[in-house]
């Protein structure tokens, strides 16, 4: 199939060998190198490479291949890796470590837009057109007879904190159930999480999230349109997907939501040779069926940052825990009230809810308590006095 690439004018191949009909992540099963894609590379930034590659400075590819305005950096694996699930968020955080360390002020021009991408990520085929177009052929040139395993790859990576660890632990067998007899075994479960697409819901001691308010959601999609610049765009689609998942968004409305931004994304454009489309747009979309942990990640206030270029603020906590920061908080409001100073109090409690209701409506009743202010039917009870001011 290779002779039908030749000359194609984007013609793509992942590291990875797939079983089905499909290049999905799904059908992936084996990985045989790891790549690194360098953009924005001058004639002086691959002199830098390759000096750095000759004097051990950087660890030194299988091969570099020329993609036109960039190089694509192979690293041939001594053996295959097969990707079980329980393997790529390791392979992943391994891959943005090495991308990190070889992309910088020496080898591109734009040091501070490193494109991040995932171990599953295809690259322009050796003999396809490269962005320079068809009289600049993608070309590939060996620099090493070096294949690697995985922890060489982290020994060149100086301080890497990459725990390969989970990659030699025994995976998790898959169910045998099929979605046909889910349906009928479990008609809650497959209406929630395949009809309406609701993310699966684990606890925190399981390694999930909870559920966050929809205004988180809605605070997203105002940053993209107000602070996303080119460079970001494409992960700020992956941070929209992390989003809406931890806010129990469906994927249709996701899905929906992100293609509505490709007009504005599109006219970010500052390079001709790097435009957004609606196939970057779906790209992004992929994320949607990640590994649900791998996308809590992607919600991290760094990873954001780092890659949509978008400054977020952190949380004034004084580098404490939340648990410690409210218990201090509380501690300080109890002390400031033993002094006599004035405090501010927070959102208004069910008890005060309750009684100042009661104080506007001297004789309201329970019933009609409940319907203005929205207050569960035993809350309003427990906190409700009679004339004798008593609890009832």
């Amino acid at each position: 199939m290779l002779d039908k690439v030749v000359g194609d004018r984007f013609g793509l191949i992942p590291p990875i060998s797939f079983y089905g009909k499909s290049h999905t992540k799904e059908n992936a099963h084996e990985l045989f190198a790891v790549v690194v894609d360098v953009d924005y590379v001058g004639k002086q930034q691959l002199k830098n490479l390759l000096k750095q590659f000759g004097n051990g400075v950087q660890l030194c590819p299988t091969y570099l291949v020329s993609s036109g305005k960039g190089v694509h950096l192979y690293y041939f694996l001594q053996e295959p890796v097969q990707l079980y699930r329980n393997r790529e968020e390791v392979l992943a955080e391994l891959k943005e470590a090495l991308i990190r360390r070889l992309w910088n002020d020496t080898s591109s021009i734009r040091p501070d837009s490193p494109d991040i991408t995932g171990i599953y990520q295809g690259f322009r085929c050796v003999g396809s057109q490269s962005k320079l177009g068809a009289d600049f052929p993608v070309k590939a040139y060996k620099l090493s007879e070096n294949r690697y395993t995985l922890e060489d790859i982290k020994a060149s990576i100086p301080s890497c904190k990459v725990d390969l660890a989970p990659l030699y632990e025994k995976p998790r067998r898959r169910s045998t159930v099929t979605l046909e007899e889910a349906k009928e075994l479990y008609p809650e479960w497959y209406e929630k999480r395949i009809v309406q697409g609701e993310p699966k819901q684990q606890s925190k001691k399981q390694g999930g999230t909870w559920v966050c308010n929809e205004a988180l959601y809605e605070w997203w999609k105002r940053k993209i349109t107000e602070e996303v610049k080119a460079g970001g765009r494409y992960f700020s689609i992956m941070a929209l997907c992390s989003y809406g998942l931890k806010c129990g968004i469906s994927e249709q409305k996701i899905r929906r939501d992100a293609y509505a931004f490709l007009d504005h994304l599109e006219s970010l454009t500052e390079d001709e040779d790097n435009h957004f489309s609606r196939a970057d747009v779906k790209d992004a979309l992929r994320a949607l069926k990640g590994d649900r942990k791998r996308l809590s990640t992607i919600a991290s206030r760094e990873w954001i940052e780092d890659n949509t270029k978008v400054t977020i603020p952190a949380n004034k906590r004084n580098y404490r825990k939340q648990e410690a920061h409210l218990y201090l908080a509380r501690r300080k409001k109890e002390d400031m009230k033993v002094i006599g100073e004035v405090v501010k109090e927070g959102r208004p409690t069910a008890e005060r809810t309750v009684r100042e209701w009661q104080e506007s409506h001297p004789t309201g009743k329970k019933a009609d308590c409940i319907r203005e202010t929205g207050l569960a039917k035993h809350t309003v009870y427990k906190w409700w006095k009679d004339i004798n001011n008593e609890n009832i």
